[in-house]
């Protein structure tokens, strides 16, 4: 038990020697700051806070890793420093793109995978290096089980979206008309324990302490793989395009399972395992593209003023005010623009009531006490600008 305990504080240490751990975390600073930037850039303030791509994410994260752990250590999973280096390399080529997309482990996972096919063709004098040498015994129903368990935790993690995780943008429709649209942006790690074979570890590291099973030694490492994805939703509720790729992903989860499982006694099947997972996610996000050809779904309201995001925290998310709702009037105000809008608020006194209409076309009524400068910071953004920035309510 102590040398477990030895080797798992170790596998600990040995996680910051990965470079793809560093990698994501300039990625998480690059995106967010971007996006901070843009929001600020659109709407004269910050929308959500930094890092927030990544929030909300961890208790799923964690409970995937420690299945992933349980089925790596008792299933006897071996990766190799060489295919960690591999990954690593993965995620700095798809990192180049600026977009968490690419993030998915069916794109990670199946690049990979393809790399380490090509590698028995390589001319002779490229396969005689012993990290070349290693890559080619990587067992490669390993990467499908893992591409599948990611798999599944990025189709629960986008079931569980919510108005909160998706980040609002407005821009000109085709017509010259203010139209908005949300972007859903995740990303996470995903913690897992792995076993790592002792003559690496003692070429890499003479002090790591070895475990011996069934006759060959053996020593742990925690690996930080990252996932996450990043789509946009226009012409439906970003909560409902969510949920519907959500599904999609789990099912395209259970099927590579389904097939990596079947590798292990027909080993061509991991390769069928890694095409379906790498095409199913592609034609999944080109249905997605489909879906999202039609009238856009945050757009001006011919009855209200539609909102496109609401600051987390704020009065209006207080008050359950929702991206996409309508508010139609103001203490009994029609409201029409965003100057209307404020204006009916500046005269309501100490309490507002606000009769909003939500995505299924059903009225409902919102109400809260309002104090001293709240009407300035509702912490609501809507479709069209404000005309004039006196009338902006938000900062």
């Amino acid at each position: 038990m102590d040398v477990w305990l030895m080797e798992f504080a170790k596998g600990i240490g040995m996680m910051f020697t990965l470079p793809f751990l560093y990698i994501a975390l300039a990625m998480i600073f690059y995106v967010s700051g971007k996006r901070i930037k843009q929001e600020r850039a659109t709407f004269g303030t910050r929308i959500f806070d930094r890092f927030s791509e990544w929030k909300g994410t961890w208790g799923t994260a964690l409970l995937s890793g420690f299945i992933l752990s349980a089925m790596a250590v008792g299933g006897g999973m071996v990766v190799s420093y060489p295919l960690l280096i591999l990954l690593s390399g993965v995620f700095l080529i798809v990192s180049l793109t600026g977009r968490l997309s690419w993030y998915s482990s069916a794109y990670t996972l199946g690049l990979s995978y393809l790399v380490l096919l090509v590698i028995p063709y390589l001319p002779q004098s490229v396969q005689g290096y012993q990290w070349v040498a290693t890559l080619q015994e990587t067992p490669l129903h390993t990467l499908a089980v893992v591409m599948a368990v990611l798999l599944m935790t990025e189709s629960i993690l986008m079931l569980r979206t919510t108005a909160s995780h998706t980040y609002p943008e407005r821009l000109k429709g085709t017509r010259g008309m203010w139209i908005g649209q949300h972007r859903s942006r995740r990303m996470t790690f995903v913690p897992f324990l792995a076993l790592l074979p002792g003559g690496m570890i003692e070429a890499f590291a003479p002090w790591w302490p070895l475990i011996s099973l069934g006759g060959d030694t053996y020593g742990l490492i925690l690996i930080p793989f990252v996932i996450g994805w990043e789509w946009k939703a226009r012409g439906q509720s970003p909560v409902r395009a969510a949920k519907t790729m959500g599904r999609h992903v789990f099912l395209l989860a259970i099927l590579v399972l389904g097939l990596a499982v079947a590798s292990f006694f027909i080993s061509v099947l991991s390769l069928a395992a890694v095409m379906v997972g790498l095409v199913g996610r592609e034609f999944i996000f080109v249905l997605h593209r489909m879906r999202e050809e039609k009238t856009p779904f945050f757009s001006s309201a011919q009855k209200g003023i539609r909102i496109l995001g609401v600051i987390p925290g704020s009065p209006a998310d207080q008050m359950e005010l929702m991206p996409g709702e309508v508010i139609e009037r103001v203490n009994a105000i029609p409201v029409r623009t965003e100057n209307q809008f404020y204006e009916a608020l500046q005269n309501s006194g100490a309490f507002t009531k606000m009769e909003v209409r939500d995505e299924a076309g059903e009225n409902r009524y919102v109400q809260r006490a309002m104090y001293e400068g709240e009407h300035y910071e509702l912490g609501l953004v809507f479709v069209e600008p404000a005309t004039h920035e006196a009338s902006v309510g938000f900062f």
